[in-house]
């Protein structure tokens, strides 16, 4: 019996350089193509600036729902797919994290939530959309002179946009801590983006930010209402539950690429966090497709 195809990774080179500007309105149909229906994963960050229709996505397992006048920006390497959409108007836009100037990658790594989405006022949606209309034109113009650098600095005072409502919006749900304890939560939002951190202790974790492991707890779990075990723990299984969505690796070389030398221990704590053995969830991520 052939195994089926791993999860695909589309690639930014493959379809298009470091940026990709599409205005919505083809994609009427509630059955999205084939290609977006299954999941997969981004090398870049994408964007939906939705004006009117609505759109559901799944992102890294989780459901998100897209509706008039909002904005969805997903992260590379998050495991997505659209489950059904009617893109009436609005904006599509892809872009190579090489893009992003030091200050924008920062704010947008350290975000606290796994994805962006935000509901936008009338005004803010025109406005985001009015920056997006004065790019397009720059990006179909092949011929134009300097036209990378003009539609990179477009892209970005973009983005800068988009990041300054979410910080906005952050602020009025975070109001209550202190600028360290932000400042703190933020820098591990932004080290657990990197895969590679979920597998460290929170010891670890604490000796990297200059902090002691009761402080960096303690102030983790006033902000979140989480410690930092759960964190880490989230986000290795998360890990794993994008691999285990494809069907290249046994459920021990899952184990074992998350550097868990004992496999029995990896099942137990898979359960615990996600509720269910590695082996039904797989099973459930194939009857998804």
């Amino acid at each position: 019996m052939s195994r089926e195809p791993p999860i695909p990774v589309h690639g930014m080179k493959e379809k298009f350089s470091d940026v990709y500007l599409a205005p919505l309105g083809a994609e009427k149909t509630g059955h999205p193509p084939y290609e977006v229906s299954q999941a997969h994963r981004h090398d870049y960050y994408y964007c939906v600036l939705l004006e009117q229709g609505y759109a559901a996505f799944e992102v890294d397992f989780q459901p998100v729902q897209l509706t008039d006048q909002s904005l969805f920006l997903s992260y590379p390497g998050q495991l997505h797919r659209i489950v059904s959409a009617r893109l009436e108007r609005g904006w599509y836009l892809a872009f190579a994290p090489t893009l992003l100037d030091e200050p924008l990658r920062d704010i947008l790594e350290q975000c606290l939530s796994e994805v962006v989405l935000l509901p936008l006022a009338p005004a803010q949606s025109a406005r985001f959309c009015t920056l997006l209309q004065q790019a397009y034109p720059i990006y179909t113009a092949t011929n134009q002179l300097f036209r990378q650098s003009i539609l990179q600095s477009l892209v970005r005072a973009f983005l800068y946009q988009v990041a300054a409502a979410y910080l906005v919006g952050e602020k009025v749900a975070l109001g209550t801590h202190s600028a360290r304890q932000l400042e703190l939560t933020k820098a591990v939002k932004q080290l657990l983006r990197q895969p590679a951190t979920a597998r460290r202790r929170p010891a670890e974790l604490a000796a990297t930010l200059c902090v002691s492991a009761s402080y960096l707890n303690d102030t983790i779990r006033a902000v979140t209402g989480f410690s930092m075990t759960y964190h880490l723990q989230q986000a290795v299984m998360r890990e794993a539950q994008r691999l285990l969505a494809a069907p290249d690796l046994s459920v021990n070389e899952v184990a074992y690429q998350l550097e868990f030398d004992d496999a029995k221990y990896f099942n137990r704590l898979f359960r615990q966090v996600v509720g269910t053995s590695p082996g039904a969830f797989r099973k459930q991520a194939e009857m998804a497709r």
